[in-house]
């Protein structure tokens, strides 16, 4: 399975560093994916046009071994009109051990 998520530079920058997700302080306490990269499109462009801050520079798509998925916490929900994946703090660390491929892309790349 793949997943995709917008990012700022600094989020970039923190995964890279440490080599998986986490929250930060003044963050969600969850991470959300789109099931789709068409919807982590729309919902980047629809956060250009809302003026977010930070603005997202980065589309990163993940790549987990779908039985593996079954055993990670989450909730499916919708976002912007998307189907999406949430996943809260503390199921962080379980659902990194599942990763097996992260790629970035640099949003100016989609629009």
């Amino acid at each position: 399975m793949v997943l995709y998520r917008a990012v700022s530079t600094a989020e970039k920058d923190d995964i890279q560093t440490h080599n998986h997700f986490r929250t930060q302080i003044n963050t969600l306490e969850a991470k959300q994916f789109f099931s789709s990269e068409i919807a982590v499109v729309e919902y980047v462009i629809a956060s250009i046009k809302r003026c977010f801050i930070p603005p997202y520079t980065h589309i990163l798509s993940v790549s987990i071994d779908d039985q593996c998925f079954l055993h990670v916490t989450h909730h499916q929900q919708e976002l912007d009109g998307h189907d999406a994946i949430s996943i809260d703090q503390q199921h962080l660390p379980h659902f990194n051990k599942f990763v097996t491929f992260m790629e970035v892309n640099v949003i100016e790349n989609y629009i």
